[in-house]
């Protein structure tokens, strides 16, 4: 099992910019120093929600901030820039971090960015898939030309560098409905879950949901030509832990309460209704109904394990749980949610490595025993 953490660099305090970024900066740094195999960062636009407008930037920075550990995005928004923008600025990244680039993808899900950007969100799919094919085919060739729908490369163009890691970074897709875990598998790449997203879809029935899909993901994989056994499959949980389960609740209550009102109200905000925008009908119009009918306090996000918030063992148990469910490889621990202060997510963090991660690994080696 792989460890990972994760920052959004969430603001509930605009004043707060600057120190907030230097409190993330001594997380990462304490990460690398409890051996957490990975970093995972994400881009956002226009809202306290998180204000890291460029994984590029965020990424290079943490590459020069730390030695070992992996660099993960978490997502890198294919639809916002120039696919040869993206293969360029992430093949620097990745000879900067000497090849611990993890190159995490999306097409975005907030109206708000969509329209401060003026770009139609009924395309995200579609350019998401053009601008993937383009990023792979500008790190693995020479030269390339491409005349597409949204983009195109008149003129035989090498992007230059080339990334470090051959024939390129490891390439993860985040999905939520199981049209994304098909593209997923056609393409073979690795899988970014998350629970905040899903359940917001789904609610209680989120994991049941995303095991249905992973057997769509690992068919077509299958058929594709692709074993599915060989691609990572990462998670993404909001999670606190504190030797005592009740202060662990305590302590995390508000912060993700914040969050999951956040994301949902930045979804609503903007345009029309959510059901109009093609190919986030079913998604967006799931996750109000989470909202309306009370699934975002804390109690039930917990009963329902979108978050966690106990004690170690507990916390172990349930990690376990899920690994052996959805055969989850890599854990991503998202400890400092909703600004959550960093003395409390640095303790949180140093419990995992020390009592958690432990702990699940035993249980994971025994099971394979």
């Amino acid at each position: 099992m792989k460890w990972g953490t994760f920052s959004l660099s969430q603001i509930p305090d605009l004043n707060l910019v600057p120190e907030t970024f230097s409190s993330d900066f001594d997380q990462f740094e304490l990460a690398e120093e409890l051996g957490f195999n990975s970093i995972w960062i994400a881009e956002h636009l226009f809202s306290s929600y998180g204000v890291v407008t460029s994984t590029q930037v965020l990424a290079a920075a943490l590459a020069k901030a730390t030695k070992k550990i992996k660099i993960g995005m978490a997502v890198v928004v294919m639809p916002f820039n120039h696919p040869l923008r993206t293969a360029s600025d992430f093949a620097l990244v990745d000879i900067l971090s000497e090849g611990r680039l993890l190159f995490g993808t999306g097409r975005a899900y907030q109206p708000h960015e969509f329209d401060g950007l003026g770009i139609p969100m009924e395309d995200s799919r579609a350019m998401y898939d053009e601008a993937l094919e383009l990023v792979i085919k500008a790190w693995t060739n020479e030269k390339i030309q491409h005349q597409g729908k949204f983009w195109n490369v008149p003129q035989p163009t090498e992007v230059l560098p080339k990334p470090l890691q051959k024939p390129h970074p490891p390439i993860y897709q985040a999905a939520i409905s199981p049209e994304s875990f098909a593209a997923a598998g056609r393409s073979g790449t690795a899988l970014q879950l998350a629970s905040p997203f899903s359940y917001r879809t789904y609610r209680e029935d989120w994991i049941d949901k995303i095991a249905e899909s992973i057997e769509i993901y690992e068919q077509t994989c299958i058929k594709h030509g692709h074993n599915p056994k060989e691609l990572e499959r990462m998670m993404l949980l909001p999670f606190f832990t504190h030797e005592n389960g009740e202060e662990a609740r305590r302590i995390a209550r508000e912060r993700i309460e914040w969050f999951y009102a956040k994301v949902t109200a930045n979804q609503k905000s903007v345009g029309g209704q959510p059901e109009e925008v093609k190919g986030y009908e079913f998604t967006m119009r799931e996750s109000l109904k989470t909202l309306k009918e009370g699934y975002l306090n804390f109690d039930r996000l917990y009963e329902h394990r979108a978050a966690i918030a106990d004690d170690p063992v507990v916390c172990a148990e349930k990690l376990n749980n899920l690994r052996e469910r959805l055969g989850i490889t890599e854990f991503v621990l998202w400890t400092n949610i909703g600004g959550m202060p960093a003395i409390d997510s640095m303790a949180a963090m140093r419990l995992i490595m020390a009592e958690i991660a432990p702990r699940v690994n035993k249980m994971e080696a025994m099971a394979r025993a």
